[in-house]
C-alpha cells in the first residue's frame, strides 16, 4: 500500500521585529529561525515525499535579506533531497495593500524550490504523482479583505477542488469548534466546507496544536514553532507534524516537539503596608533562569510615600542578569494619597497622583512666589518619576 509521508508546518514567524525586547531581540530572532531549521533537518532524514507549510511563514511581509537567504537555502536542500515544498501565505506574510508590495514568498518560489499558492480567492491545485498516486495539494492563501466574522469559502464563493486519488488542503484560517485567543481572531472555515475526499486539511492560524481526527480526514494545526508571545505561555511544548496518509486507509499523524524558550508571567501584589515595594516583588520571582523570558504583572495600592521608594528602572537592574529578559507590567499599580482633611483620593500611576496633588494645591494658592514654586515643583517632579519608571 502506497503511503504518502507529509511534513506539516505552519507559523514559523521568521524574524519578527520583537522591538520591545531591545538589545535581546537580535537573540530572540535567531530563537525562530533555529526552530525551523529543525523541522527542516527532520525533514532532511526522515524524507517526506511533501513539505507543508500552512502559513506565516515569515512574520511579516518585509523580513530581513538574511532570513530570507536562509529560508530559500533550507528550501534548496528539501530540494536537493526529493523533497516537494508547498507554501500559502498567512495573516503576516500576505500584504494587506498595494503599498506593502508583495508577500515574500513569491522571492522564495522565484528560487525554484518551492510552490507558492499565492491566490486569495480561488484554491490552486498542485499535481504530485508518488509511486503511481495521483496526490492533488490544494492551497488558498489568507485573503485580508474577508471580514472576520464570515466564512472565508463562502464570502469568496470558493470551492475545494477533489481531482487526486490523494487530496491535501492548506488553509489559514480558523476552524469552527477550536477555540482561539481574541489576538487570533480571523475568519473561521467549517468542516462541512471541505469536501469528500480529502484526507488531511493542512490547516495553520492558531498558535497551539490540534489534531481533529474524524476517520477518514483529519483537520490539524501543528501550532506555532516559537511562543510569539505571552498568550502561548500555556503551551507545554511547540512543534510540527507528521502525517502518514495511506490511499484507501485511515491516516496517521504524530507530533514532533521543537525546543523552544519559556515564557512565563507572575503576578506580584503589592499590599498597602509593604515598606519595600522592590524588596517584595523580588522575594516573588522565581528562580534565576538565564532562558526564561520572564513577564512580571504589579499590581495593588500603595501610599504615595510607599509608591516612592518603587522604581521600575530599579527592579530591571536587579533582575536582568538572572532571566533572558524581563516585561514589568506596573498599569495596575495604582497610588492612594491622603491630604490632611481629605479622604483618600486614588490615581492611576504614581505620575498622575503626583500631578493631580500638585494641581489641586496650585488652585489654592494665595501668592504668586508659591504658583511658581508650585509649577517648577510640577515640572521637576513628573520628570524625575518618568525616569524612575513611576508610569
Amino acid at each position: 500500500m502506497t503511503v504518502i509521508r507529509v511534513l506539516h508546518t505552519a507559523d514559523n514567524h521568521v524574524d519578527p521585529k520583537l522591538t520591545f525586547l531591545g538589545p535581546k531581540s537580535l537573540e530572540r530572532r535567531r530563537d525562530f529561525m533555529d526552530a525551523f531549521r529543525r523541522v527542516v533537518e527532520y525533514a532532511v532524514e526522515r524524507k517526506p515525499h511533501l513539505f507543508l507549510v500552512s502559513g506565516d511563514l515569515f512574520d511579516s511581509v518585509n523580513p530581513r535579506n538574511p532570513p530570507r537567504t536562509q529560508v530559500i537555502r533550507a528550501f534548496r536542500r528539501l530540494h536537493s533531497e526529493g523533497v516537494r515544498v508547498f507554501l500559502i501565505a498567512g495573516n503576516h506574510d500576505m500584504p494587506r495593500s498595494v503599498e506593502e508590495g508583495m508577500s515574500p514568498l513569491h522571492e522564495v518560489e522565484a528560487s525554484g524550490y518551492a510552490r507558492f499558492f499565492s491566490s486569495v480567492s480561488r484554491p490552486e491545485v498542485e499535481h504530485v504523482s508518488i509511486d503511481g498516486v495521483d496526490v492533488a495539494v490544494v492551497g488558498l492563501s489568507f485573503n485580508p479583505e474577508v471580514p472576520p466574522d464570515e466564512n472565508p469559502l463562502r464570502f469568496l464563493g470558493a470551492k475545494l477542488p477533489v481531482e487526486g486519488d490523494i487530496n491535501i488542503a492548506m488553509l489559514h484560517y480558523n476552524l469552527a469548534g477550536v477555540k482561539a485567543p481574541a489576538a487570533w481572531r480571523a475568519p473561521t472555515i467549517a468542516r462541512e466546507d471541505v469536501p469528500d475526499g480529502y484526507i488531511y486539511v493542512a490547516l495553520g492560524h492558531v498558535h497551539s496544536r490540534v489534531v481533529i481526527d474524524l476517520g477518514s480526514v483529519i483537520f490539524a494545526y501543528p501550532g506555532s514553532t516559537e511562543r510569539r508571545s505571552f498568550n502561548e505561555e500555556g503551551d507545554p511544548v511547540k512543534g510540527f507534524l507528521w502525517a502518514e496518509l495511506p490511499l484507501g486507509g485511515r491516516p496517521r499523524v504524530e507530533f514532533v516537539e521543537v525546543p523552544t524558550r519559556p515564557m512565563r508571567t507572575v503576578s506580584v501584589e503589592l499590599p498597602p503596608a509593604v515598606e519595600d515595594p522592590i524588596g517584595h516583588v523580588l522575594q516573588s520571582v522565581p528562580a534565576a533562569d538565564p532562558q526564561l523570558l520572564l513577564r512580571l504583572s504589579l499590581r495593588g495600592r500603595l501610599p504615595l510615600a510607599k509608591l516612592g521608594r518603587y522604581s521600575r528602572a530599579a527592579l530591571l537592574r536587579h533582575l536582568e542578569r538572572l532571566f533572558f529578559y524581563v516585561v514589568i507590567d506596573d498599569s495596575e499599580l495604582r497610588c492612594e494619597v491622603q491630604p490632611a482633611g481629605s479622604p483618600s483620593l486614588e490615581a492611576k500611576s504614581p505620575i498622575e497622583a503626583f500631578r493631580e496633588e500638585l494641581e489641586e494645591r496650585l488652585k489654592s494658592s494665595q501668592s504668586q512666589e508659591e504658583r511658581e514654586a508650585l509649577t517648577l515643583a510640577l515640572k521637576i517632579g513628573v520628570q524625575k518619576l518618568e525616569e524612575a519608571g513611576g508610569w
